[in-house]
């Protein structure tokens, strides 16, 4: 019986990986909101806001992060209807940062969790979302790093 409940679960998470994440953009939607549905799917990454765009493979100027999360998505860009963007969890990051742009035209960096710090991931934007998630799930541990076998004590 464990064995098929441990079955059970590969199968759900693998399945988990192949759904398209439905995110609402309503227009009276605060920031904070939709950072923490987009947080349910990728617990360790996180959408950042900012006034202007920025270029690929390039953090956004600090200067420009939207630092008021409840900031209402209407105020950033005319969003006068409710709309959806649906991501998937192969997505690269870039993609998600551009569709983002191309639909709505808010300017948004993922940032990924990296031990108690969030980093822009604009040198890994090739990477999927799901792949980013799993560095920053790997960065709370302690030894996610291999130990280094090599003493670079000078000997005599």
């Amino acid at each position: 019986m464990e064995s098929l409940e441990n079955g059970l679960d590969g199968i759900l998470k693998l399945a988990k990986n192949y759904i398209k994440m439905k995110l609402a953009i309503l227009p009276e939607m605060q920031l904070s909101e939709l950072q923490n549905a987009f947080s349910q799917q990728f617990p360790y990454l996180n959408l950042m806001f900012f006034t202007k765009p920025h270029e690929a493979y390039k953090a956004s100027p600090a200067k420009f992060m939207i630092t008021d999360q409840d900031t209402k998505l209407s105020v950033l860009e005319n969003i006068d209807a409710p709309e959806a963007i649906y991501l998937e969890p192969e997505m690269p990051t870039w993609q998600v940062e551009r569709l983002f742009e191309e639909l709505f035209g808010l300017h948004v960096q993922v940032f990924r969790k990296s031990g108690s710090t969030w980093l822009a991931t604009s040198k890994s934007d090739d990477l999927s979302l799901e792949q980013q998630n799993a560095k920053g799930r790997a960065s709370e541990h302690v030894d996610f790093l291999p130990p280094d076998e090599m003493d670079y004590r000078d000997k005599d």
